[in-house]
């Protein structure tokens, strides 16, 4: 670099102005020259490499490349531009897997370019997960298999939790054979990957929420299910010969031509192949795509195919379920002997790095953990698990009184899990287990696996002191506390339910307060709704827990009636100003309908004979405009008449439990069939105005059909309304909510 600095301005201007028009053949002269200027650093562009690779010019990185090493200057491959990034994290992050093989060496030669971070601590094998370039991804990790260093970065972030987090769950699935030694890695804020895949509803049936009609044809889409290591191997084999198959079309064209002219019957069959692909594919483009795309077939499938995969992650991590959700696990390297052969070439890559001088040090440091975990008594593995975050206490007095069994063993690590967390209880916001995340985010296949394999979860608790009954009433979670209560003995619901968090809140006290997104926690429509459905499910928790309750204070001294009373204050006026509005709108609808039908009954289609009688009695038209007429204005009057008494009601909480929804029910169901009426009876009066020919011809039936659909859209709009309605009044558990939160 000092030389680069004693360069005249004048010439790196020039190279400068060289590398920007991308003059190649120049740049490439100069990069043979004098080694100086392959250390020049273009504004936003880095070296001429980085921009040469940024442009996707391969021919020229070969060039340039071959100049680096010819000039022995091999240390400008590792310059970084602006972004933090060498020619190597570019290359990576585009995927371009055959200029990696040149940055590198095809013996590898260069390989230790792959251990350079960032600024982030990215490395490129990071970038090309970010990326999600598959072949760059394998060809990377071939060379540093069991060094878990450039698997993460400076916040000891890994690339699995990266794939979790972004939701690339196929991309897991790899990263977790590749690394297993990333699944019991914490990152800066000490959470473990199974804990971040608790947060992932989208990954799990149970939290998926589709329509009926959806729900069919997701249990018919058949997707192939992952089947571990082969089914791994299989989706890079196919990827990688996606990728031979694009770059030899061009052989592959030069072929096809030469078979033209030399092989005729083959030619032939050839031609007939491609008519028959091509057909195949209009069929498909004419029929089947509009098909997937009328009934959101894809969009079912990718739903279907991420809970494929989120069960398949879930059942790896439960593999070593300690490992995995204790935060660290007996074997630092990854549950290496799934795979014997894994583990011989480890030991044969970490003895050939050491006589070669040149292994890593997380590698000989993995590997001498490794040696001294395998002496250690498999029965002993948890105490040893304990002696590693300092808690010899409970080590020695389990280990003189309490015989090792698997059970024993869990609710041990658990004990010393919610032992750690206690002294920090003040931290904000609270730290949970994967249990209890799955908890907060009603993911039932997580809470099933892990009380299967670890049973004391249950009694897994937060730094706020929350089991999981606790958490599920404040998440608003009804069918996580029905499969709790399925699932779990008596004893211990009892023991749950009488828990109490810091606060000294209660199950009760949990249900008073409101949720963190009230106007949206409960999977309904309208303000009115999502007030009823607090109330119930206030009512609903008070039933599970004892009578006594009712009266607890918690630490402040406030029983759940007073909390649930001030939490709703707010809430209450903005049901109050909802449903004020929503009856005023529907009060004057059933007004003009009331004076409608009032001026309708009063007029006789065909007028009235000397008599007094009408002209049409004894029609079946004129008795269908009599009778549906008087039922219109019946049914607008009563309406109105319901649309008022909300108006002029209290609107107290306790109405809200039922009063309210019923006479806005009520009201609903009167104004939609006093519009019925109206129409009918419309169309009867007018059917004595039409000439035969209209009767006769069946454009009459079409034109009252017409006239009906703005009755069918007044329907199709408010069905909601009225479902909600309905549910809210028979059902008197709540429905599940929207999602999960952390708090």
């Amino acid at each position: 670099m000092d030389d680069y600095a004693k360069m005249d301005d004048y010439a790196i201007a020039a190279f400068q102005d060289l590398v920007m028009e991308e003059k190649w053949e120049q740049v490439i002269e100069k990069y043979n020259q004098d080694s100086n200027y392959h250390n020049i650093i273009i504004k936003r562009r880095g070296t001429a490499l980085h921009a040469a690779i940024s442009s996707a010019h391969k021919c020229v990185v070969n060039s340039l490349v071959d100049a680096i090493i010819n000039l022995y200057n091999v240390r400008s491959l590792r310059i970084m531009n602006e972004r933090g990034a060498t020619p190597l994290h570019i290359a990576a992050s585009i995927g371009f897997t055959d200029v990696c093989e040149l940055i590198i060496g095809k013996e590898g030669e260069r390989k230790y370019l792959i251990q350079e971070k960032n600024a982030n601590g990215e490395t490129p094998l990071f970038w090309a997960v970010l990326a999600r370039q598959i072949l760059v991804f394998d060809y990377l990790q071939q060379f540093y298999p069991l060094d878990l260093n450039i698997a993460i970065d400076k916040n000891n972030t890994s690339i699995l939790h990266l794939a979790l987090r972004k939701e690339m769950f196929d991309w897991a699935i790899i990263i977790m054979y590749c690394y297993r030694g990333l699944i019991s890695m914490k990152d800066k804020d000490g959470n473990i990957p199974l804990e971040i895949l608790a947060t992932k509803t989208s990954a799990f049936k149970s939290e998926c929420r589709l329509s009926w009609w959806k729900e069919i044809l997701y249990y018919c889409v058949p997707i192939s299910f992952y089947n571990g290591k082969d089914e791994v191997e299989l989706h890079l084999k196919n990827v990688i010969l996606k990728e031979k198959a694009k770059n030899e079309k061009d052989e592959y064209s030069e072929v096809a031509i030469h078979l033209h002219h030399n092989e005729g019957f083959e030619n032939t069959d050839r031609i007939r192949l491609s008519i028959t692909q091509l057909i195949l594919h209009i069929l498909k483009l004419v029929f089947i795509w509009p098909i997937m795309s009328l009934f959101d077939l894809h969009a079912i499938k990718n739903i279907k195919k991420k809970h494929i995969y989120g069960g398949w992650i879930l059942n790896e991590f439960m593999k070593k379920p300690m490992e995995s959700y204790m935060d660290g696990g007996d074997d630092p390297t990854g549950d290496i002997e799934y795979d014997r052969q894994m583990k011989d070439d480890f030991r044969e890559f970490i003895n050939r790095a050491r006589e070669g001088g040149n292994s890593s040090m997380q590698e000989t440091k993995e590997y001498k953990e490794m040696e001294d975990l395998e002496n250690i008594d498999v029965k002993d593995k948890t105490f040893f698990a304990a002696k590693k975050i300092s808690r010899e206490e409970i080590m020695e007095e389990l280990n003189s009184k309490v015989p090792i069994t698997f059970d024993k063993k869990g609710l041990i690590l658990v004990a010393m899990k919610n032992n750690k967390t206690e002294s920090s209880e003040e931290e904000s916001p609270a730290k949970h287990t994967a249990y209890l995340i799955a908890v907060s985010f009603g993911i039932l296949e997580m809470m099933s696996i892990l009380t299967s394999k670890i049973r004391s979860v249950i009694h897994d608790t937060n730094t706020k002191n929350e089991n999981a009954m606790l958490l599920a009433v404040k998440n608003r979670k009804p069918h996580v506390i029905r499969w709790l209560m399925k699932r779990l003995t008596k004893e211990d619901i009892d023991i749950l339910c009488l828990q109490v968090n810091n606060n000294g809140d209660t199950m009760l006290h949990l249900a008073a307060y409101t949720s963190v997104e009230t106007k949206s926690t409960w999977k309904i429509s309208g303000a009115v709704m999502q007030m009823t459905w607090e109330i119930k499910w206030y009512e609903y928790i008070k039933n599970l827990v004892p009578e006594h309750f009712n009266i607890l204070g918690n630490k402040k001294g406030k029983i759940p009636s007073e909390i649930f009373e001030e939490q709703h204050t707010e809430f209450l006026k903005e049901n109050v100003e909802w449903l004020k509005n929503t009856t005023e709108s529907y009060s004057v609808v059933a007004a003009l309908i009331a004076g409608v039908a009032f001026a309708t009954s009063g007029s006789v289609p065909g007028g009235n004979q000397p008599t007094g009688e009408p002209a049409l009695k004894g029609q079946q038209g004129f008795e269908v405009f009599a009778i549906t007429s008087l039922i219109g204005l019946y049914f607008s009057v009563t309406a109105l008449i319901m649309f008022l008494s909300i108006l002029t009601s209290r609107k107290e909480v306790q109405q809200f439990r039922l009063n309210l929804p019923m006479k806005l029910l009520f009201g609903l169901s009167s104004l939609f069939v006093s519009i019925v009426a109206m129409f009918v009876s419309f169309c009867a009066g007018h059917f004595f105005v039409l000439t035969d020919k209209y009767t006769k011809g069946g454009v009459l039936f079409y034109l009252y059909i017409f006239i009906c659909l703005p009755v069918i859209f007044f329907a199709a709009v408010q069905f909601h309304l009225i479902v909600d309605l309905f549910k809210i009044i028979l059902i008197k558990s709540p429905p599940d909510t929207v999602k999960g939160f952390l708090h």
